[in-house]
């Protein structure tokens, strides 16, 4: 597992805290530990999304997420897209079923990772 990080940083310079929210999922997420992925904050306020998650065709995983979110919101979104990450490498590709379940696990997941954070 490696996780890079890339682009305009804005929340989180250091990257510390995206390492933090990494590692706290690749404890919920065990595919998690054999991927790479690259972090990437950027402006995204054009396309009106907060984040999204694509591999290419090595494998490799681009997150990319808004560089102006609240750390509330940078959370929750890191959580959403690492968990399309895993449905990825699990084999699904239902775009519902995959928008339903990352919206459940980042909402369960961001209180746990607070709650363990506090």
């Amino acid at each position: 597992m490696t996780l890079y990080t890339s682009g305009d940083w804005q929340i989180d310079g250091g990257g510390d805290f995206t390492r933090d929210i990494f590692e706290f999922c690749c404890e919920q997420f065990k595919p998690l530990k054999n991927a790479d992925i690259e972090v990437m904050q950027c402006d995204l306020s054009e396309d009106n999304v907060k984040g999204w998650c694509e591999v290419d065709e090595d494998g490799e995983f681009l997150i990319h997420i808004h560089n102006n979110l609240c750390y509330d919101e940078y959370v929750r979104t890191l959580i959403h897209e690492l968990v399309h990450v895993r449905q990825t490498l699990l084999g699904l590709f239902d775009n519902d079923r995959r928008e339903e379940e990352a919206y459940f696990w980042e909402e369960l997941l961001s209180k746990e990772f607070y709650q363990q954070k506090l």
